[in-house]
């Protein structure tokens, strides 16, 4: 009798869309949760225990997005990427011998990549009614590690669940996804797989042509399309993020 092969194991990255899936359901619990509690004004401090366990999970993807972001082959001249992964590496190490991880600071991973992407003045437009909001998820609030104030929340939260209850309300919580959103856009491996299942699309293409946006450009051209005055942009239920706008 041949033996039965083990089924491969999956490791969610940029590339296979495992980070895209993983923040499409973060996405969708945030989307449920607005359905008991609106969007609006009057509701942005508003705290629960369920946006609490949404935070804690977006800000973990967010962490592991970071780690995942740094090995990226075309960052490899990226000094602050290379010492992330110099990190994870003997990290992974230390958890197999029991020893506690190695802990990569907020203000390393920011620098790596306000290098590569100025994270800290992308905006992203949040779709709520009656209205549409601009949001600056990376936009500095810690004078120290120029982290955004959702970070400082989110890891509060971890360590001193009681003090931190009431800060995780829903304006925060947003704020976190957006930037989860932001990476998961603006990543390039991340952006060239929204472009193959046909979710990178070119503004007013498809009114035009009557075809979908993925027809007008071939994969090798997206990369260079990303940049300023791009036609570029990614829609989800929540988020819309248009590419090259100099903002």
């Amino acid at each position: 009798m041949s033996k039965k092969k083990r089924p491969r194991k999956y490791k969610p990255t940029f590339e296979n869309c495992g980070f895209w899936e993983y923040y499409k359901d973060l996405e969708r619990q945030f989307d449920n949760f607005l359905e008991y509690v609106p969007y609006l004004d009057r509701n942005e401090r508003a705290c629960s225990f369920r946006l609490c366990n949404i935070l804690l999970s977006i800000g973990g993807h967010v962490d592991s997005a970071f780690k995942e972001m740094a090995a990226y082959g075309k960052f490899s001249k990226n000094q602050k990427c290379k010492e992330i992964r110099e990190k994870v590496k003997e990290s992974r190490k230390r958890i197999q011998q029991g020893k506690s991880p190695i802990v990569i600071s907020i203000k390393d991973c920011l620098s790596a990549f306000e290098t590569e992407y100025a994270l800290s003045r992308e905006r992203i437009i949040f779709k709520r009614l009656p209205q549409r909001d601009i949001v600056i998820p990376f936009e500095p609030h810690n004078p120290a590690t120029k982290a955004p104030e959702w970070w400082d929340i989110y890891n509060g939260l971890k360590h001193d669940f009681s003090n931190h209850f009431e800060k995780a309300n829903l304006r925060i919580t947003r704020d976190a996804l957006a930037a989860a959103c932001l990476i998961n856009v603006r990543h390039i491996p991340a952006a060239l797989r929204l472009y193959d299942f046909g979710l990178l699309r070119i503004a007013w293409a498809e009114k035009f042509t009557g075809k979908p946006a993925s027809e007008e450009v071939i994969r090798d051209q997206v990369i260079e399309m990303l940049g300023q005055n791009s036609p570029l942009f990614v829609e989800t239920p929540l988020f819309l993020y248009y590419y090259g706008r100099g903002w």
